[in-house]
């Protein structure tokens, strides 16, 4: 398992991190995961090298499984969480602010049965937060209080990215971005990133499962995708290898993801993703070009605007 780091911290994170929604919640087809569950994926993260786990408030009792199963594993991992979603974005005063944000660091702590959160990241990138001076005070606050190391933000967009780059680099750590083969949007700001040292952390590498499924099953709404699916699929087919290995692959390799979140639904599951990462050699990817399956059109790389699906 390759390593990587945040510029701004002394944290090894694996370029592969664990996503973990599905140990608190029904997520798709995805069934909620039970304790014994959860412990043996995460007891085979350890086994691989696995560093990084990525969890939320949000998530269910997510972080309550993720904390009784790191009793004895406190030192394998770096956990992220991300703060609970603030319903009223009305009166977003200072003191709101605070409490809510603290309350939900606290949560998160008690737990993850932890004394400090190694990465927090904010959930919700909407104008009203992020554009508001009162909420960066406060992360400023937590990191101050050492309640937190690093500060992370998930988005979906570039516009909100350029602007908290912009604006509130001294802050950031890092954002956490949709990426994939498909959609390489974030190609477009990395020397701005690199400029302020901040890191990427990536998701969606499979695009909500439009890149592996077979063309045929491909939603109606999205027939605009079937070319660029044969594309990948013939370039796989190349490779000898699978589409949701090579899509793993590019981004695994990619030098500017610090780490990308994968979601799995059993211990076998996170084992064959590695075994596909170890049998691929690195060494190839410089003799393909992916450019002609770079998608510019969003309606086709961002799932929340798909029609019926």
């Amino acid at each position: 398992m390759l390593m990587n780091n945040f510029k701004k911290s002394d944290y090894e994170i694996s370029k592969f991190g664990l996503g973990t929604v599905q140990f608190g919640l029904d997520y798709g087809f995805t069934k909620r995961k039970s304790q014994d569950e959860v412990n043996c994926i995460l007891k085979t993260a350890v086994d691989n090298g696995i560093t990084l786990i990525d969890t939320a408030r949000e998530y269910g009792d997510s972080e309550d499984k993720i904390g009784n199963f790191m009793d004895n594993y406190k030192n394998n991992f770096v956990v992220a969480t991300k703060l609970r979603l603030i319903d009223d974005l009305s009166e977003l005063n200072y003191s709101y602010l605070k409490e809510n944000i603290y309350n939900s660091v606290e949560e998160s702590l008690e737990k993850l049965q932890l004394n400090k959160i190694p990465i927090l990241q904010l959930h919700q990138a909407v104008e009203e937060i992020y554009k508001n001076d009162d909420f960066w005070t406060v992360i400023n606050q937590l990191k101050e209080d050492k309640l937190i190391d690093l500060f992370g933000v998930s988005v979906y967009e570039l516009p909100e990215t350029k602007f908290i780059t912009q604006h509130h680099n001294e802050c950031v750590d890092f954002f956490q971005i949709p990426y994939n083969i498909f959609d390489r949007r974030f190609d477009d700001i990395q020397e701005e990133l690199q400029e302020y040292s901040i890191g990427l952390v990536s998701r969606s590498t499979f695009l909500k499962g439009i890149i592996p499924c077979a063309i045929e099953d491909t939603p109606e709404c999205l027939n605009d995708i079937k070319p660029f699916k044969q594309d990948l699929q013939d370039l796989a087919n190349k490779c000898e290898c699978t589409v949701a290995e090579l899509a793993s692959v590019f981004v695994y390799y990619n030098d500017y993801i610090n780490s990308t979140i994968l979601g799995v639904n059993s211990p076998e599951e996170l084992e064959n993703n590695i075994k596909s990462i170890d049998k691929f050699d690195e060494n190839l990817l410089e003799d393909i070009n992916f450019d002609n399956l770079r998608i510019n059109n969003d309606y086709l790389i961002d799932p929340r605007k798909w029609d019926n699906f």
